[in-house]
């Protein structure tokens, strides 16, 4: 990152066939990006049952209306390049 950070980034993507009710377009979803020398340091987007989309940022939680797959990815991007910065290409 162009902070000098390294983060970690893990997505996790459900496509869900039955009882998709509480997932918006049958996706139940867990984005997580964090900082290897301070875990606590991070931004997961989620949803589970009982809890829609959600994202947190360290131990601040914010709910979001869903707009779609693309859209939440997008904006889970732009989370991480606020908190940690741009992503730079690391050349061998």
């Amino acid at each position: 990152m162009s902070s000098g950070k390294k983060i970690f980034i893990e997505i996790r993507l459900w496509r869900l066939l039955t009882d998709k009710s509480e997932f918006p377009e049958g996706y139940k979803f867990k984005w997580l990006a964090f900082n290897r020398d301070n875990p606590n340091e991070r931004v997961l987007f989620d949803n589970h049952l009982g809890k829609g989309p959600h994202y947190h940022e360290n131990s601040h939680q914010e709910f979001f209306n869903w707009v779609s797959r693309q859209h939440t990815q997008q904006m889970f991007y732009q989370k991480i390049i606020k908190k940690f910065g741009k992503f730079q290409q690391k050349l061998s």
